[in-house]
């Protein structure tokens, strides 16, 4: 099997709440990279109704994961660590559209996530590599990068470079120390969410057209009561008029079954979000309550551990 050959392929139309839309058509791909490893990545189309709003291609930029959040599957993959190319990224935007039978000029918005496998503060440089090939083939494509900031030089460095990049993505697990140690199982002793959103807002400010989002991941009694929510509105407050807040399903993996994590009910949900508004918050609900196996990770590590396979 040749490199990127597709392994596996997933086409799905689901009802999904966003900040635009409602409806997302995906197709999922397994692609191979050598003779251990599988590549996974996505194509979404989302809809209002039934009006396409973007083309979103989510690519990886690891195989097997760093940061180790208990929630994920894309740090659970048997094989060790390995760092993809800029040239890797490329090819699985070529792949995806090539596959799904998409052309990206079709769409009122064309963006490539980094949102899938990996951590891309850790990559930084092979990251602004891949951005200026991608940007050298879809002159109109923009950038999204969800990280952790474990290397917050990222976003310095990139600023330097004038790359298109949409957002950044930031995630809110909670404030509190033994939460952030007990989700973040590899975090650094020195992570500090509140040092990474000042970093990336100094990216903004260069760049007027980028936007910060800080993804809250809600897990049932871990960060969903009253007392977890006005912690995070005091801890955030002094970003409220330049943050997002996307207020995020937990999707079900193996890892939630394993570590008895568990997304909370929709009236939850929406209570959280009304007292985030309440607050001053510009936000919205991502996500749905059906466990739609969209997971980072979530096809590679399915496949991996099939048995009948």
């Amino acid at each position: 099997m040749k490199k990127f050959d597709v392994i596996e392929k997933i086409v799905t139309d689901i009802d999904f709440k966003f900040e635009y839309g409602n409806k997302e058509k995906i197709y999922r791909y397994l692609f191979s990279y050598d003779e251990n490893r599988i590549i996974e990545c996505m194509a979404i189309v989302h809809l209002l109704d039934d009006t396409p709003v973007d083309l979103t291609v989510e690519i990886s930029n690891m195989y097997n994961c760093v940061v180790g959040c208990r929630f994920c599957a894309s740090g659970s993959l048997p094989e060790k660590n390995l760092v993809l190319q800029a040239e890797d990224y490329l090819m699985q935007v070529d792949k995806s559209l090539q596959e799904s039978n998409i052309n990206y000029k079709d769409y009122p918005k064309f963006y490539v996530a980094f949102t899938g496998i990996g951590e891309p503060s850790l990559v930084k440089e092979e990251v602004a590599k891949g951005i200026m090939l991608i940007k050298e083939k879809y002159p109109n494509v923009e950038v999204n990068i969800a990280t952790t900031g474990f290397d917050n030089t990222c976003f310095e460095y990139w600023d330097n470079l004038n790359l298109p990049i949409r957002y950044f993505q930031l995630p809110y697990y909670s404030c509190e120390d033994d939460k952030i140690k007990y989700i973040i199982q590899n975090a650094p002793k020195d992570y500090d969410l509140r040092r990474n959103i000042d970093e990336a807002l100094r990216y903004k400010k260069h760049h007027k057209e980028c936007r910060v989002k800080v993804n809250f991941v809600v897990m049932e009694g871990i960060n969903d009561n009253e007392e977890d929510i006005d912690k995070m509105i005091k801890y955030l407050e002094e970003y409220k008029s330049d943050i997002l807040i996307k207020v995020s399903y937990l999707n079900y993996t193996e890892k939630c079954r394993e570590n008895n994590l568990h997304s909370p009910s929709q009236n939850v949900m929406n209570r959280i979000l009304n007292k985030l508004q309440s607050s001053g918050f510009d936000c919205y609900i991502f996500g749905t309550e059906n466990n739609t196996e969209l997971g980072c990770g979530q096809l590679v590590q399915n496949y991996i551990c099939d048995d009948n396979r």
